[in-house]
Order: structure tokens, then sequence, then C-alpha cells
């Protein structure tokens, strides 16, 4: 199905063409990165699986396949995003967390970075952490696997971090079918069609070959062709094939005026992005790479458009002026945690009304955003140590929406179990760490709440992003809420004969040979900590998304950062590098960053001359 996905929307061929559009500078940067992977792949064969060894020698097309594959047709679009549109569902986004502080509200004067990415530990967006000197070049950070260049990064003058947004940018068209052909503006058109074969390697070795046949309209590849409905795909941003360049020229600006000018030639079509610089200066921009629409809203273009009908195909993008943005805001912070871009600045300064309708949301401030704004408009001045101890902190934000309503409403009117259970959420330190008594129970009752916690009753004051620290409260509907307490409950004593149940006990972090006791709060509950727990099984599940690279960084001169990469930097079973971040992440600690020659040198393991 991937190998479908990929030659239907014709990857390879964009990628050929990118190849041959690569600007003077940066296409030998292109060339010597695939080649140093090649070289690495021949001097370590014996170590490389035999599908890795399979596909050497890499070329500049496969490094540039593999970017618009993640990059287009994952995070802006993908089959299972495709299918939930068609059910006109709400589409689950990937988590992150992102802060920038200016001088007015840093305790030493510098501004203040935070940088924290929540994906999956161990897909294709795994991280690795880097650090690139060169003349000119001062830039540590994560970097995707397969990518040439960093996705989170600082230098000696500025840093940059990104947290996932929602631009529409794969549009949808349902096209009217019609005499082997489609509808549009009155007429039929003929589908361009091309015949493709996939090669399927079989157990024994042999390869078969299975037939693919392309169809595409006037809008773009049919993506989905069933029960005599045809959708066609329309995907931003093909045309600009400088993607790598942009992350690269990001890296090397030394202020604010260079780092907008590496932001304003948008090669790159998502992500919300916050920098901080040694100037001083901070930003939020929701950058993106928008069509220029006709007309329709933003939940317009999030579900399936009418593909009959010419004026709904676009063919421009909205230039970076036409983009929200906030830069040096009063309160001397910008933050985004996955909410739209008009709760960037609080108070807020962005008016939707001011901006095409379709670009973002209307609202939609995540838990986690709530707990951002709470933290930073607190009165006085931030250290780094605050920031590190703010960005370690896995306080639940959500357990403030509903535990002090839920407690008194259990002790009214509820059963003897569930008032034990009230007692438990009442004593509750509201965290989620290693030893925290309440969580897994507030955890279980959220879970079964449902989407928009219909299950019970929903809230009694509804949210109002122009009130994050108030709103939402309470339970409209108590006896729903309480009873869904009271089944919880009985179902933790008959599993686990306790409803004292420690969230590092049954929340677990492993690694290599390790198994640790987890913390951290599940995106469900709102936590800027996040680490999200897979299937349970005998009782405890492991920690299998949330916190990856993460990192808290003062522009002084030098630059102070401390990080971490919870799951490591290696995965060859044998390295110490598999499991030797996972006691950090597990006793809530971060490590110092090496950067300066001097530091290096006294913890260095191996060295290269090439």
């Amino acid at each position: 199905e991937s190998d479908r996905w990929v030659r239907v929307n014709g990857i390879p061929d964009t990628a050929k063409q990118w190849a041959a559009q690569q600007s003077p500078e940066f296409a030998p940067l292109l060339r010597a990165f695939v080649a140093g992977l090649n070289a690495w792949g021949a001097e370590h064969a014996d170590s490389l699986s035999a599908p890795a060894r399979a596909i050497l020698p890499l070329t500049v097309e496969d490094v540039l396949a593999h970017g618009l594959r993640v990059i287009h047709y994952d995070w802006i679009v993908n089959p299972a995003k495709i299918a939930t549109r068609v059910r006109r569902a709400n589409v689950d986004v990937h988590g992150s967390n992102e802060w920038a502080i200016a001088p007015a509200r840093s305790a030493s004067g510098h501004a203040l970075l935070l940088s924290n990415s929540h994906l999956e530990w161990g897909d294709m967006h795994t991280y690795f952490e880097v650090q690139l000197q060169a003349p000119g070049v001062t830039s540590y950070g994560a970097v995707w696997i397969g990518f040439p260049t960093l996705r989170q990064c600082f230098t000696d003058w500025l840093g940059w971090t990104q947290t996932t947004n929602s631009p529409n940018e794969g549009d949808l068209y349902r096209l009217k079918l019609q005499d082997g052909g489609y509808v549009l503006d009155g007429k039929v058109r003929q589908f361009e069609v091309q015949k493709q074969v996939i090669r399927v390697r079989q157990k024994d070795g042999t390869l078969r070959d299975e037939p693919l046949t392309v169809r595409r309209s006037v809008h773009g590849p049919i993506v989905v062709d069933s029960d005599g409905m045809a959708i066609a795909l329309r995907v931003s941003s093909l045309d600009r094939p400088r993607l790598f360049e942009q992350f690269w020229k990001m890296g090397l600006a030394h202020n604010l005026d260079q780092f907008q000018d590496a932001m304003r030639i948008q090669q790159l079509p998502l992500f919300n992005t916050a920098d901080a610089d040694r100037d001083g200066h901070i930003i939020y921009l929701y950058n993106a790479a928008p069509p220029v629409h006709a007309r329709g809203d933003y939940a317009f273009w999030a579900g399936v458009v009418p593909g009959d009908q010419s004026d709904l195909i676009w063919t421009k993008i909205h230039p970076y002026e036409d983009l929200p943005k906030v830069i040096d805001p009063p309160s001397g912070f910008v933050q985004n945690c996955n909410d739209t871009p008009w709760t960037s600045a609080y108070p807020m300064l962005l008016d939707p009304l001011k901006f095409a309708p379709y670009l973002a949301p209307p609202s939609g401030l995540t838990t986690r955003a709530q707990r951002s704004i709470r933290i930073l408009s607190q009165p006085g001045k931030i250290s780094f140590e605050a920031l590190k101890e703010d960005k370690l902190s896995t306080y639940v934000e959500l357990a403030d929406h509903f535990v002090d309503d839920l407690v008194a409403q259990a002790r009214q009117r509820g059963s003897d179990r569930a008032k034990q259970a009230a007692d438990i959420l009442e004593h509750w330190d509201r965290a989620a760490d290693n030893a925290s008594d309440g969580t897994f129970l507030f955890y279980r009752f959220i879970q079964g709440a449902g989407a928009n916690f219909q299950a019970i009753g929903g809230y009694a004051t509804p949210p109002d992003d122009h009130q994050p620290l108030s709103t939402p409260r309470g339970l409209a509907d108590p006896d729903k809420a309480v009873q869904a307490l009271d089944e919880v409950a009985g179902s933790l004593q008959k599993e686990y004969g306790s409803l004292h149940v420690l969230w590092g006990d049954v929340l677990r972090l492993r690694r290599g040979t390790l198994d640790l006791p987890g913390n951290g709060a599940p995106s469900l509950l709102g936590g800027i900590r996040t680490v999200n727990p897979g299937p349970f099984v005998n009782g405890k599940a492991q920690g299998v998304s949330g916190d990856t690279y993460f990192a808290v960084i003062e522009f002084s001169n030098p630059v102070r950062a401390e990080a971490l990469l919870g799951y490591g930097n290696w995965s060859r079973p044998g390295s110490k590098h598999v499991e030797d971040q996972l006691p950090l992440m597990s006793s809530k600690q971060m490590r110092p960053v090496w950067r300066a020659r001097k530091e290096i040198e006294a913890n260095l393991e191996s060295r290269k001359l090439f």
C-alpha cells in the first residue's frame, strides 16, 4: 500500500524534477550528504540489514523523495487523514510545544527558547542529535533520519523550534463521473491514465508483478476510487523544490531580518515556527504555503470540495506577508502547543477576521497551550533553571478543569466507591510523576469521557480562547460524571486490587535492557511534559510517543543549553547509546549540551579524519 501511495502521487518523478532544480549553492551540499551516506554504508556494510544494503547506493533523488514523502505526503496529507476527512471527522495531528521568551521577561536579560517535539518513538520521524561546525556554521539540534538539514536548531546567534500546524494544503475534490470521464464546468473531460507495475518480493525471494493504474484529473491524482466515488488530491508546494535549502538558510541566519528572509522563500509548507535571537528579538510565525482560494472557509477546505467547478482549483499560494505572525509582543513571550495562530500571544494580538478565512481554524486552544499561557503569564522574570523546571513539569492542566467539581459532586451524590476515588483525587498532586497517586485514576476517567467529554456531559462553562486561564471549567452533568468515576474505580479495583495505583508503576520507559518508571502526562491530559502510553499488557504500558528531542536554550555569549533525546541516538544492538539517556528521562533530568571544542574533546569517544 505504501508503494501505491508513492506511485499514485508521483513522488519519484517529482524528486527527479526537484533534483534538477536545486540552486547552484545548495546542490553540492546535497551531493556531499549523499556521498557521505554511501561512504558510511560501504564501510559498515556488515552492520546493515539485507534490505538496507539493497538500496545502496543512494542518490540525491532518493533523499528528496524521502523529504517529499515525509513532509508533503505524510505530514500534510496521508491515506489515514484522507479516510478521516471523507468521513467528515476531525484529523488528529502530531503534537509539540514551543516557547520564545524576550529579554524583558528573562532573569538574565537574554532571550530564551524552549524546543520540544512530541512524535512517535521509532518511525520515519525519528530524531538524531547532531552538531555541525564549519566556516559560518555553528548549528546544534536534531535532524529527522534521512534529512540533510536540521529540523530543530540553534546556533551562536539564534534558534528556532517548530510545532505542527494544520493549513489546508492537501485539498480533496470529489469528481462528478460521466461517460468514463469527469465533469468540469459542464463539460466531460477524460482522465490521464498511466499503467505501472509494482514488483512485490515473495517469501521465497521471487518477484510478483502487481499492476497499478494511475488516473489523474486536472486537480491531481485520484486517491480514492471505489463504489462509484472518485476523489482527487491537490497538494501545495510541489513546485517549490528548495525545502532543505530553506532549513539550511534558517540555520545560517544571524538576526531576525535574515531569519525572516529565509522564511520568506516559503519552500517549507507547514509548521508553527518560533524563533529567538541574541539581539533579543522573538517571533512566532504560522509558517505555511496556503493556496489562494476563491471562496470557502477553513471547515469547507478541510473536508471534500466539489470537483466540477474550475474556480475551486487554485493556482497560487499566499505570500509570506499574508501569514499570521507576532514579533516582539508586549507580553514578552510567544508560545504554541498545536493551537491556532490566534493564541500565540496572550493577551491575543491576532484577529482571525483580518486574515483569509481558510488559513487556519477560527479557534482551538489546546490544554497544553493553556498550561503554557498560565506558566508564561505568571509575574516575575524567568531564569534558565526555571525554564528547565517548567519544561519538566508533569502538572496536568485538565485536572484544574474537572477535579474540584468532580470531588465535590462525588461526595454529595456518589457511592462509597466513588467517594473513595474522590478522596484520592483530592489528595492527588495533579502531576504525572513516577510516584503520583491519582494520575492513572484520572487518566482512565478522561479516557472514558469520550470525544469532547460527551460521555460525562461536557463542560459547564465552555472554552473561550480569550479567557484561557479560567475556561473551560466544571461539569455540565454531574450525575453522568460521578457515575463514570464510580465505574472507573470499579474497573481499577478489579484489575489492580486497589484504587491506589502509582503512575510510574503502570507507565514504563523501556529501551535496550532497561525498564524504568515513567513520568509525563498523556496528550489527552494536557501537560508540558508529554509521554503517551501504548497498549496495556498485564497492567502496564510502555511509553510510545511524546517528548522526543527537547532543549532549553539561553542566547547568552556563549550560548547555554541543556537537552535530552530520551530514546537515545542509536538503535544498533550492543551500543550503550541505545539506552544511556533513558535514566535521565525517568528521573526528569536534562544534560548539558557540549558545543565548545574543549568540552567535546573532554568527552570524546572516537575521532575520524577525512
